[in-house]
């Protein structure tokens, strides 16, 4: 399961299970509406915060937005990674 971890207007911010499972860094990825794996950017959480794909969901001023909603949610999200990272390897 990818939960949903946040939302900002009709932007969705959710960890994928794959990555939980599979990667040391943190990431979230963001879409528009729903969780869609195949379109929606990836943006790495640690060691800073980097778009690690663009997707195709977001236009670049939503993807910018997005960036500033990682930022003020920041601390948030690394938690909610961890969290989530420690169910998905037990």
């Amino acid at each position: 399961m990818s939960p949903k971890v946040l939302t900002e207007g009709d932007m969705v911010f959710w960890f994928h299970s794959h990555d939980a499972l599979n990667e040391d860094r943190a990431s979230v990825h963001v879409g528009k509406g729903s969780q869609d794996d195949s379109n929606d950017s990836k943006i790495w959480l640690e060691p800073k915060i980097q778009v690690a794909r663009t997707g195709r969901t977001l236009k670049r001023h939503e993807l910018n937005r997005a960036l500033q909603v990682i930022k003020q949610n920041h601390p948030f999200l690394l938690e909610e990674w961890h969290e989530y990272k420690a169910r998905a390897t037990r």
